[in-house]
Parts: structure tokens; C-alpha cells; sequence
């Protein structure tokens, strides 16, 4: 198979053949900085266009008791949209690059038994290549933003999220965590499964293992952690 022919190809290559692309990334590393690029101006203009289209008061009257409940200090986040907006994209950006972080990290140790080594940025590159289809869900939220005329409350905006779906208030102990796990996870891990398969002589089941842990292991250890406390 021959690799993606330009960054650009490449994006498309991750939706309909992960592997050219991960074989174009194998060859210029310096390319995984398009999808990352991406990935952080995205919720720009999601919470940009999200804000401009929300009635901010009645937002505000559905957001204010529920922060008084949890946390009195982020009523303050209500007086001015912008704040708010600026709060939203904020965390977004830092748990997207933390994100690629971890999985960088742990692909750079999972693999070291490999004969094919590749450094922690090569990995980071092939990080936000995996997790690039959360633009698919900023999309989805976009569109579903309109269609509701912008009566969306904020924590269930994000059609990536299995809160998205659900829509546990704030006030709910699974809220966080039902905001944080991501719908297109199976993707992610096929895509690490890809990248694992392409990059190192691993069997199927051992670059399986390696994309699918780090992820349930997160998600596991934090379900047990709202159970317990």
C-alpha cells in the first residue's frame, strides 16, 4: 500500500485508509501537527458558534442552580458569556492535548519491546491521528446545535460525549464522567490497533491489547472511583 501523497490527503486517509496514512506519518512525522493543529482550533469555533446562537439567559437559569449546588464559586462564569465560552474551549484544548500526551507516552512504552522503535513525538503524531475523528463529533454538535435553534445546554453540547446522549445534569455524580467518555472510542481503538500494526511487527492481538488498555483501564478506574467515593 502506498502512503497518503500530502498532509491533507492524509486527513482524509485516516477516515477511509488508516493505514496509507499511517505509513505516510511513519515516513514524515512532522505531518501529525496538521490533525492536532485541528483538533485545538476546532472547539474555537464550536463554543464560538455555540454561544452565538444559545439564549444566554435562559442558559443561565438552567446552569445557576445546578452550579449552586456544586460549586457556588463558578456562578460567577454566568455573568459574562464570554467567560463562560472562554472556560468551555479552554477544557476542551487541554483535555484533547492531554489526551495525546497520555496515549504518546504509552504507545512510547508499550512498544519498547519492538524491533521498530519510534520516539515519544512520533507517537504523539500517530496520538492525533487516533483521536482526530472528535472533529466528526464537533460537526455532529454543530448540526445539532441549529436544528434545536441553540436550546442546548452546554454540558450535553457535545455530541462526542455519551452525555450528549444521556444529558445528566451537573448536579449528577456519572455528569463528569458521562462528559468525558467519548461515543467514537471504538474508533479510537481501531485506529491505535492500525497505527500499533503498521509501525512494529506485533500479531493482531498484541497491538489490539496495546490500543484498547490504556483507554478502558482510564474509564475503568474512574467508574470504580465514583462508585467508591
Amino acid at each position: 500500500m502506498n502512503p497518503s501523497s500530502n498532509p491533507f490527503v492524509m486527513l482524509f486517509d485516516i477516515f477511509r485508509s488508516p493505514t496509507a496514512c499511517f505509513l505516510a506519518l511513519y515516513q514524515r512525522g512532522a505531518w501529525g501537527w496538521l490533525p492536532y493543529v485541528l483538533l485545538i482550533l476546532s472547539p474555537f469555533l464550536f463554543w464560538g458558534a455555540y454561544f452565538s446562537n444559545v439564549d444566554f439567559q435562559w442558559l443561565t437559569s438552567v446552569l445557576s442552580p445546578q452550579f449552586e449546588q456544586i460549586n457556588p464559586e463558578q456562578i460567577k462564569f454566568l455573568d459574562d458569556p464570554n467567560t463562560l465560552m472562554a472556560s468551555e474551549i479552554i477544557s476542551d484544548i487541554l483535555s484533547r492535548t492531554l489526551t495525546i500526551l497520555f496515549l504518546a507516552f504509552w504507545f512510547t512504552l508499550a512498544t519498547k519491546p519492538s524491533q521498530h522503535q519510534h520516539g515519544f513525538w512520533k507517537w504523539f503524531a500517530a496520538a492525533s491521528v487516533i483521536t482526530f475523528p472528535a472533529l466528526i463529533g464537533d460537526l455532529a454538535s454543530y448540526a445539532s446545535l441549529l436544528l434545536k435553534h441553540g436550546q442546548v445546554v452546554s454540558y450535553a453540547a457535545d455530541l462526542n460525549s455519551l452525555n450528549g446522549l444521556i444529558k445528566l445534569p451537573l448536579t449528577n455524580e456519572w455528569s463528569s464522567f458521562a462528559g468525558g467518555l467519548p461515543l467514537l472510542l471504538p474508533w479510537y481503538i481501531v485506529l491505535g490497533y492500525a497505527a500499533v500494526l503498521t509501525w512494529t511487527e506485533f500479531e493482531r492481538g498484541q497491538a489490539l491489547v496495546i490500543s484498547a488498555l490504556p483507554w478502558l483501564g482510564y474509564y475503568l478506574i474512574w467508574a470504580l472511583s465514583v462508585l467508591i467515593f
